[in-house]
């Protein structure tokens, strides 16, 4: 999937997030993260370290 035109750019909120797989599928997009909803711990942790590398 190409890229998105930064005229274009998109934000998206990941509800369910678990790990992120599906974040780093947007994140790899264009698109920008406005906000991850996960209620597991270490789900979470990993969400912050992923957050942490972009």
């Amino acid at each position: 999937m190409p890229k998105i035109d930064a005229q274009y750019s998109y934000n998206f909120i990941d509800l369910f997030a678990g790990a992120g797989g599906l974040s780093e599928g947007f994140l790899q997009a264009g698109f920008k993260p406005v906000a991850h909803v996960e209620m597991n711990e270490f789900a979470a942790k990993t969400l912050e370290t992923r957050s942490a590398y972009y």
